[in-house]
């Protein structure tokens, strides 16, 4: 609460459990319906990141996202165990850049030097997504965005405040 926010972080069920593709996202939309505190920005990293944009889409109190290194393209960024797990059809229905436009601002924050998500994913999407902004951190690694203390940290940290501002 130091930034004046109410945050909490949602878990769901992931792939290979009871979770999986249309039930992970439906977890992330009922967390986000069961605490009533008005507007939300969602924040998600890597995954997260996939699931914070994709909420964006689907909820109606959800107002903007910031997505740290996230995974925003399912057909370029995806592993073969995915691939055992879900259909096309469901890439699709969960592929942020296959949802475009969002309709809510989006602000991805990426390292260029991300070892896991590559940088691209972020820019990609930007390209396409026309309320979506791109900030490059130079020399930044894929943990570093979650990483207190560090730039890219302070970066995520004002893009929320920029965009619970209008709320």
């Amino acid at each position: 609460m130091k930034d004046g926010f109410a945050v909490w972080n949602i878990e769901y069920r992931r792939v290979g459990g009871d979770g999986g593709w249309p039930v992970t996202g439906q977890d992330v939309l009922a967390a986000i319906d069961a605490v009533d505190i008005g507007p939300v920005v969602t924040l998600g990293h890597s995954a997260g990141g996939h699931l914070a944009v994709w909420a964006a889409k689907h909820s109606e109190r959800v107002v903007g996202a910031v997505a740290q290194a996230a995974v925003l393209d399912f057909t370029e960024h995806i592993t073969h165990r995915a691939l055992e797990l879900c259909t096309e059809e469901q890439f699709a229905e969960a592929s942020p850049t296959a949802l475009v436009p969002i309709g809510k601002p989006v602000i991805c924050v990426h390292g260029d030097a991300d070892e896991d998500v590559p940088v691209q994913q972020s820019i990609d999407f930007c390209g396409v997504e026309p309320q979506a902004e791109l900030v490059v951190v130079e020399g930044a690694g894929h943990m570093d965005v979650i990483t207190p203390g560090t730039e890219s940290w302070e970066l995520c940290r004002a893009a929320v405040g920029r965009l619970a501002g209008g709320c």
